[in-house]
């Protein structure tokens, strides 16, 4: 593993500078916006508490990131900048006709200013991560990116005639960011035999580090072209549930390989009942529909205790489009790589975490590490 310095997140003079504009953006907004006579009782109690919570938590955070300092440091600077907005804020209010100050909106202020400053904090903390960026360098490192002008056949070819149980797996944002996290996944996504980019995500991340991204090889449109090189071999679906699985297995004898033998079992066994099957089918593709990270555990599982040659595939929800669980985005919604949306429209809560607040942080990451690799 190459050594990486420990990243941490200082922010830039531009990062600052536009952070204290924020700053006198709010502060403005208050002075006048509070003057104005529709802003009287726009809040009744206690939301008005909570409001001024909400407001001041952003100014808080602002007023920290402006100060480019950590620790201590910043939890002072967000609390004394969002004690003198409020300050102000209430003096102001001794101005206007029928209106006055009070006290506990002022400490609702300071509450606010202090959680905004704990929140940028916890953000440093969460973007420096301690090891997540060496964890990212190793896989890139490791990621095969096929050049736009490679020849599709004879890669197929390749990878679909292994000499011993090996691994594909597909490393998209949420993979980057759950390899960021969780150790455990770390190793077992790192252990695949061929790693591939898959997603905007990755192409963005390899683009902004000065790396050619190559083609956008993800497991929903490459798993069927590799079923087809399998036409004439056992072949394992692994995953999802009824009745899905029993109709994505029909998909793949009717439409992608007429002659090949499926065994199936759903995605909630015990990886030794796995084993067990794909000894007994001596399946040469086996597709792991699990969802990440059980499937890439499962496929360790399976290479260390096979010995016949095979293709152990990490598929995701592969097995749920074949069997028409979901149906796939649009083509024009595919070329411009919002797949993803698509994807959230459909199921948003088990999605929301993944793509609303997984996607921030994998850009917040990209951007860390590209000002780490800088440095």
């Amino acid at each position: 593993m190459p050594e990486l310095k420990k990243a941490v997140f200082y922010p830039t003079a531009k990062l600052r500078f536009w952070a204290a504009l924020t700053v006198l953006t709010l502060t403005a907004g208050l002075f006048f916006g509070g003057a104005l006579p529709v802003a009287v009782g726009i809040f009744k109690p206690p939301w008005d508490l909570l409001a001024h919570t909400g407001v001041f938590t952003v100014i808080g955070a602002t007023f920290g990131l402006a100060s480019g300092v950590r620790g201590w440091r910043l939890l002072l600077f967000s609390l004394l900048g969002a004690l003198a907005v409020g300050a102000m804020d209430e003096l102001h209010q001794l101005r206007l006709p029928g209106r006055h100050a009070d006290w506990n909106d002022l400490a609702a202020d300071l509450v606010g200013g202090l959680l905004g400053g704990f929140l940028l904090s916890s953000v440093y903390l969460w973007a420096d991560g301690g090891t997540w960026t060496e964890r990212w360098q190793v896989l890139l490192e490791k990621i095969v990116r096929v050049p736009d002008n490679a020849d599709d056949v004879d890669w197929l070819l390749r990878l679909s005639h292994p000499e011993r149980p090996t691994v594909l797996a597909f490393v998209n944002a949420h993979a980057m960011n759950s390899a960021a996290q969780d150790a455990d996944f770390f190793e077992a996504l790192i252990s695949a035999d061929t790693l591939l980019r898959d997603g905007s995500g990755m192409s963005a991340l390899f683009s902004v580090l000065g790396m050619p991204p190559g083609k956008n090889l993800n497991g929903t449109d490459l798993i069927p072209r590799l079923i087809r090189q399998f036409h004439d071999r056992p072949i394992a679906l692994l995953g999802t549930q009824e009745p899905y699985l029993t109709r994505a297995a029909s998909a793949v004898q009717n439409d992608l390989a007429h002659d090949g033998r499926v065994a199936t079992a759903h995605g909630f066994m015990a990886a030794d009942y796995y084993l067990a099957l794909v000894r007994a089918h001596q399946s040469h593709l086996i597709v792991l529909g699990m969802g990440m990270p059980r499937q890439e555990e499962v496929a360790c599982v399976l290479r260390a205790a096979l010995t016949h040659p095979c293709l152990i595939v990490c598929g995701g929800a592969i097995i749920d489009f074949l069997g028409g669980r979901m149906p796939r985005a649009p083509v024009w919604i595919r070329r411009f790589g919002l797949e993803w949306v698509f994807r959230l429209a459909q199921e948003p809560a088990r999605l929301f975490r993944r793509y609303v607040l997984g996607n921030p942080l994998f850009l917040f990451r990209t951007l860390r590490l590209s000002l780490s690799r800088q440095r």
